[in-house]
């Protein structure tokens, strides 16, 4: 979670001259860089892909074993 005091702190004791600058501290924080949102953009996949694998062996081993009509 993104601590906004510590990011505050860190702008007010940064050696920036320029007002904008400083208030553009955020953006450095690691919570907002790219590997960190392409972790967080599909939560839930890695563990959909681990049970539907699962689903498709019970399917596969617990189908019917006739290869008769339909």
């Amino acid at each position: 979670m993104v601590d906004p005091i510590k990011i505050i702190e860190k702008a007010k004791t940064s050696n920036i001259k320029d007002p904008w600058a400083r208030r553009e501290v955020w953006r450095d924080h690691p919570s907002f860089s790219k590997m960190s949102q392409l972790k967080g953009m599909f939560p839930g996949l890695g563990i959909a892909t681990g049970l539907f694998a699962v689903y498709l062996a019970y399917d596969y081993f617990s189908g019917p074993k006739s290869h008769g009509k339909h």
